[in-house]
């Protein structure tokens, strides 16, 4: 499995099939490092836009999923096409299923009272040698408010191997992210209304409304009150998006004005300056990348630069044409990937 991500409007999503991120969360279960899965969809570059932390979460997150179709049929404008469409609640009985094969337990977590028991116990019916960590739905609250405390002792009290977080987004993903780093939970998946699908609580739209693409139009129908908000946000961001990917593809880029001065001595000032072209693997502390011959950076690559941000100490990128600008203002990405259009800039971005 390739481990860069394709980063879409500032979100990465990792390029696996429903086959391969099942084997990655076995490998992680295996490997008992604690990790986390983000099911991304359209809602969360919605979401992602207007709140910083989001983005630093989904950044942050070890594997994450398009649980969508607009970022698979929005990719292969931008890059890499994404193999396809991978699903929490797909996911979730499918990982149930290995984990039975594979000696692993699961938690549920979440959802309205009574509905993570009974999630778990339909699991356990359809397969009789599936460890059943334990369930738990906790009092309703706002994320601030919930009783991490109870729920963190009952997590390690039970000793799951996967962890079916089950709060919505994105408190579910703010959950698991926050906590990540304090317990011994191998993977933590957020999975939204998963567990009420197989509970029975609600009913997931028909196969033939998956099929065309119209499941979030049945769930819209289902519940209009709760979800006409949410998605009148998403159908106006994706025109968005559509008109931005067209302007990306059709207008001329204008290449930055190169700083007629004399470069800096970098290394005086302990940066190591490169072209993007020329950019070496080896990469460490204080970098500058000199964009001024790309007109436009692919998903991957941008994913690329992602991955880098969190290994060295700062990236600033130096002489970004139009295209890119454009679509960095669109994304949100200069918070971690910040642009300089000169040299004295870059310099002062970078320290």
């Amino acid at each position: 499995m390739q481990n860069t991500p394709l980063v879409l409007f500032g979100v990465p999503f990792h390029n696996v099939t429903f086959e391969e991120a099942i084997q990655w969360t076995v490998d992680r279960v295996r490997s008992g490092k604690p990790g986390f899965i983000a099911t991304a969809n359209l809602d969360f570059l919605v979401l992602a836009q207007k709140d910083p932390g989001l983005r630093d979460v989904l950044r942050e997150a070890d594997l994450v999923i398009a649980d969508g179709f607009p970022p698979v049929k929005l990719a292969p404008f931008y890059g890499p096409a994404l193999k396809g469409r991978v699903t929490g609640s797909d996911i979730t009985p499918m990982l149930a299923a290995r984990a039975e094969k594979e000696g692993i337990s699961i938690y549920g977590l979440g959802a309205a009272e009574g509905v993570a028991a009974k999630a778990m116990e339909v699991l356990k019916k359809r397969h009789p040698d599936l460890k059943v960590a334990g369930a738990w739905s906790p009092p309703h609250a706002p994320f601030e408010s919930m009783d991490h405390a109870e729920i963190l002792r009952r997590l390690a009290e039970a000793k799951p191997d996967i962890l079916f977080t089950a709060f919505g987004a994105p408190k579910q993903d703010l959950f698991n992210h926050m906590h990540v780093n304090e317990w011994n939970i191998p993977v933590s998946i957020g999975i939204g209304g998963t567990l009420d699908f197989i509970a029975g609580a609600q009913t997931r739209a028909p196969v033939w409304a998956q099929k065309i693409h119209c499941e979030w139009l049945w769930r819209w129908g289902d519940n209009p009150k709760r979800l006409t908000k949410r998605y009148a946000a998403n159908i106006a961001f994706l025109m968005r998006a559509i008109w931005l990917t067209i302007l990306l593809r059709w207008l001329k880029n204008i290449p930055a004005a190169v700083d007629p001065s004399a470069p800096p001595h970098w290394a005086e000032h302990g940066v190591t300056y490169c072209e993007f072209a020329e950019m070496p693997d080896n990469l460490s502390g204080k970098i500058v990348i000199d964009l001024r011959d790309v007109e436009l950076l692919a998903s991957d690559e941008i994913g690329a630069l992602l991955e880098l941000s969190k290994r060295v100490e700062k990236v600033v990128l130096l002489h970004a044409g139009s295209k890119v600008r454009k679509l960095w203002e669109f994304s949100h990405l200069a918070d971690r990937l910040p642009l300089a259009a000169n040299c004295a800039e870059a310099l002062t971005l970078v320290q």
